[in-house]
C-alpha cells in the first residue's frame, strides 16, 4: 500500500508582520522590531499586547494531487517578560474570506523552542497565515520569531 507523501513548508521569522505598530515608539526605551538573519526580534512597550502574523507558503496541489494541511509549527524564543497567549491559523479562500481553521490559547514564557499544533485535516483552498498574540509585561519583554511552518500531504 502506498502512503501519501508529506511536505513541510517553512517561512523564515524575518517575514513576521506586526498588526499594531504604535507600541514600537520610544527608542530611548529600546522598543523595536528588528529583522535579521536569525529572524525577527521584537521589544514592545510593557503592559501591551500585539498580534504577529507569519505567512506560510501553501501548496494547493502537490504532484497534481489535492493538498491537505496536517500540522503547523512555530519556532520562537520568548524571554521571561513576554508571554505568547494565543496562536491561530487562517486560510484564505477563493472568495476572499479568511476563516480561522485553528486556535489555541497558550502560556509560553521564558522558553526557546519549537511548538507544534495539529491542524484539522482539510483540503488546502488557499494560503495559510499563522497569527501569534504576545503580551509584553514590561519594557524588557522580548520575542524572537525564527520560523513558522506547516505539513501538507497529497491526497
Amino acid at each position: 500500500m502506498a502512503y501519501p507523501a508529506d511536505y513541510n513548508f517553512w517561512a523564515h521569522g524575518a517575514t513576521v508582520f506586526p498588526e499594531y505598530k504604535k507600541e514600537f515608539t520610544g527608542t530611548d526605551l529600546g522598543l523595536y522590531l528588528r529583522r535579521a538573519g536569525f529572524g525577527a526580534m521584537v521589544r514592545q512597550r510593557g503592559g501591551t499586547w500585539n498580534w504577529f502574523h507569519i505567512p506560510i507558503p501553501t501548496p494547493t496541489r502537490l504532484d497534481d494531487d489535492a493538498s491537505h494541511h496536517k500540522h503547523a509549527w512555530l519556532r520562537v524564543n520568548v524571554n521571561n517578560d513576554a508571554v505568547i497567549r494565543e496562536v491561530t491559523v487562517h486560510e484564505t479562500q477563493s472568495n476572499g474570506s479568511s476563516p480561522r481553521i485553528f486556535q489555541q490559547s497558550l502560556n509560553i514564557t521564558g522558553q526557546n523552542g519549537q511548538f507544534g499544533f495539529n491542524l484539522p485535516d482539510g483540503n488546502c483552498a488557499g494560503p495559510l497565515v499563522m497569527s501569534i498574540r504576545v503580551q509584553f509585561d514590561t519594557n524588557n519583554g522580548q520575542v524572537i520569531f525564527t520560523a513558522a511552518g506547516a505539513k501538507f500531504e497529497e491526497q
